[in-house]
């Protein structure tokens, strides 16, 4: 599991390089077997629980 792990973070790597240089920290891409997407925050807002 753990070189599975390794093997992953080896090719994002280049993907969350190219969002720190080319876009704004509210970008996240999306990565699925058929799409990559890029989406931007527009309002977040954290909820925190009454407890």
């Amino acid at each position: 599991m753990e070189n599975k792990i390794k093997e992953l973070e080896k090719l994002c790597k280049p993907v969350a390089d190219y969002l720190k240089e080319n876009l704004d920290p509210h970008c996240t891409v999306v990565i699925t077997d058929n799409h990559i997407k890029l989406v931007r925050d527009e309002i977040g807002i954290p909820v925190g629980s009454d407890d």
